[in-house]
């Protein structure tokens, strides 16, 4: 084989090489990932029914809202870091952050609250927190964000002070306790039913009202300017770039469906915050 026939021979291998590499390149560009349409939303029992709520709104165009509960306030947030759901919906901006914080996950709120609720003070014993004896027994919620809520309810009400410039007091942040009250912690979604083993219970009114407690039979209630801090956000992971799910289930969610659902289901328990 001669020099002129080697030169020849090279060219057309490289030019059927570089011809199967642009048929590949322009196959791969070409090839567009199927748009997904059911959507796995992760909640918690006190939101499921607002979500389903919502559901018809969100079932259009062929996108089908799968509403995933989980038990505990943890595992929702887990589970969308792990990518088995598409996104959440069941806590306020500061529980979210301090979970990033503490757990060292990369979730994000998408836009503005949805709902919001307040916090009162239960009990089936007495009607005035004035009533309570020295040493009488009050449950508060055990995550940070809810914890640091009833504990500065508690303050609003004067039966505590906290330490100034703490944005999540805990029980070591208490400087003043006249009552020598016995602040107990425990599950949020327990604190209903613990109203008959304490004297009383700080308790979220979306939760009692899910628990069959009257909201507005609260002794007492948050500063009303603590309730706007609160509201429900729908999170995302922020790797997974979700913002369209995100904007069809915050536009399903923003409706009048859900206002009205709102007023009917939980009496001024839980208000729209859009």
């Amino acid at each position: 084989m001669n020099f002129k026939k080697i030169i020849v021979f090279v060219l057309v291998i490289g030019t059927l090489l570089s011809l199967v590499g642009c048929g590949k390149t322009q196959d791969q560009a070409g090839t567009k990932q199927p748009e997904k349409k059911n959507i796995i939303v992760g909640t918690s029992p006190i939101f499921k029914d607002i979500l389903l709520a919502v559901k018809d709104e969100f079932d259009k165009d062929g996108y089908t809202l799968e509403v995933k509960v989980f038990d505990d306030l943890v595992t929702p947030n887990i589970a969308l870091q792990e990518g088995s759901i598409d996104a959440n919906f069941y806590q306020h901006e500061p529980y979210l952050d301090q979970f990033n914080k503490n757990k060292g996950t990369n979730l994000v709120k998408y836009n503005g609250g949805i709902v919001k609720y307040f916090m009162g003070i239960y009990s089936s014993k007495i009607k005035n927190v004035n009533e309570l004896k020295d040493g009488a027994t009050i449950a508060v919620p055990n995550d940070p964000s809810n914890r640091g809520r009833a504990l500065k309810a508690l303050q609003a009400n004067g039966l505590i002070k906290i330490k100034e410039g703490v944005d999540l007091p805990t029980k070591l942040d208490i400087v003043e306790n006249n009552k020598n009250l016995n602040i107990v912690e425990m599950d949020v979604l327990k604190l209903v039913t613990s109203l008959a083993d304490v004297d009383c219970a700080t308790i979220i009114s979306v939760v009692a009202a899910n628990g069959k407690l009257d909201p507005k039979s609260a002794i007492a209630t948050e500063a009303p300017s603590e309730s706007d801090k609160y509201a429900i956000v729908i999170a995302l992971n922020k790797d997974k770039h979700n913002e369209a799910i995100a904007a069809r289930l915050e536009k399903a969610l923003k409706s009048e469906t859900l206002k009205k659902f709102l007023e009917e289901k939980y009496q001024g328990a839980v208000l729209p915050a859009f």
